[in-house]
């Protein structure tokens, strides 16, 4: 059984939540906080090998999950989704499917937390530039004036090497990779993980926080 707990800053302690969603996230899905909201890639937990994937959102103003969101594609267990963000405005996500390589990474042009709408701003086949399947989707940024993105993952011979490594994917067949170094925290492999926005400073004190 699944609980939920949310941290209260104002009495420094741990709060169960009342919400029991029947649902499945990946012990290794971070999700994506946007606009004050949390987004997570999941599954139904009966069926997931045969009901396509979709998008859980929950509302810190309600503290409940919405409905499930459908994805512009149909994902399935094996695939590789991840979540990102665009200027902390638009929610990305990057799309694989596990047979045959190919990428897609979809922006919203709406996001609420009970609806949105998808752009799809780039599609590429990364089968013949790397035979790569990105585990999980690694963590991924978005260059809207290069249309490009950047994709941290393993090496395409991680069996052997056990790297990690920058994809840097665009438009007309562009593809480079950049060695990121070897994986150094020991049995357990931890992949990089990229964050599109980082906010306003802010100072944590005795369980109070202050916006500078």
């Amino acid at each position: 059984m699944y609980v939920h707990e949310i941290y209260d800053l104002n009495t420094n302690s741990w709060r169960v939540l009342d919400v029991t969603p029947d649902l499945d996230v990946e012990f290794d899905n971070f999700g994506l906080s946007l606009k004050g909201n949390t987004y997570w890639y999941a599954t139904d937990k009966e069926s997931r090998e045969d009901v396509p994937g979709f998008l859980l959102c929950f509302d810190f103003t309600t503290e409940r999950f919405g409905p499930c969101l459908p994805l512009p594609f149909e994902s399935y267990s094996e695939d590789a989704v991840t979540l990102s963000s665009v200027r902390d405005e638009q929610l990305a996500v990057l799309y694989q499917n596990c047979d045959t390589y190919e990428m897609e990474i979809w922006v919203t042009t709406k996001i609420e937390p009970n609806a949105m709408s998808w752009s799809k701003f780039l599609a590429v086949d990364m089968n013949p530039l790397t035979g790569l399947w990105f585990y999980g989707g690694g963590s991924f940024l978005i260059d809207e004036e290069k249309r490009a993105v950047v994709v941290f993952d393993e090496d395409k011979n991680v069996s052997e090497t056990n790297r990690n490594t920058a994809h840097f994917i665009g438009v007309n067949g562009y593809f480079r990779e950049v060695d990121l170094g070897k994986i150094t925290t020991g049995k357990e492999m931890v992949f990089p993980h990229a964050f599109s926005y980082v906010p306003s400073s802010v100072l944590f004190e005795s369980g109070s926080y202050e916006k500078r």
